[in-house]
């Protein structure tokens, strides 16, 4: 399960690191997160409208704990989830995610080519500020050795467009694996 990400501007994506500057000067209020972000923290997400500070994890009216995941395999059918699928999709940007072993040890993976990663999200609007959960999926390739689950994620632009915009796809696409390569990063620990 998805519970810490990292993102960074520091690679060679000049146009999310300008897109992200723009939407920092649009919203000076908002604090964006940079580096590892967990849950409550704010960080820029992907809409069909563009780049939006949202935060990470959803409050369900008093309860103390936060949804931060979705299941890939249940969300189409779950009364919190199955509308945000039709008209709140969104994806989450990240250079790494992180997976933790059955003995607590985190594990970091990302792109093997590097670069960014879009992992699929549903999001939630009401608050100031909107809040996002990442849809997760069995997990496979190197993270199925840490944990068995993991972010969907979509690694072709067209995958990502379809994700965003194509509201007739959203259930499909839950089931898809797109074949992103991932590597384990070593942690500095």
């Amino acid at each position: 399960m998805c519970g810490k990400y990292h993102i960074t501007t520091e690679d060679e994506n000049i146009s999310f690191r300008e897109a992200l500057r723009k939407l920092m000067l649009e919203h000076p209020e908002i604090q964006l997160k940079n580096g590892d972000v967990l849950p409550s923290q704010i960080a820029p997400v992907i809409t069909a409208q563009g780049l939006s500070p949202m935060r990470f994890g959803h409050r369900l009216g008093t309860a103390k704990r936060l949804f931060i995941n979705a299941r890939s395999e249940t969300a189409a059918g779950s009364p919190l989830f199955a509308p945000r699928l039709k008209t709140s999709r969104c994806l989450v940007p990240a250079s790494a995610f992180y997976e933790w072993s059955p003995e607590k040890k985190p594990f970091l993976f990302g792109r093997e080519q590097g670069g960014l990663l879009h992992m699929a999200a549903l999001y939630f609007t009401g608050a100031d500020t909107p809040d996002f959960v990442i849809i997760t999926r069995d997990a496979a390739g190197p993270p199925s050795a840490v944990h068995p689950r993991m972010p969907l994620i979509f690694g072709s632009p067209e995958l990502q467009e379809a994700w965003l915009r194509q509201d007739s796809l959203a259930e499909e696409m839950l089931h898809m694996d797109d074949g992103t390569a991932l590597v384990e990063y070593a942690l500095a620990v």
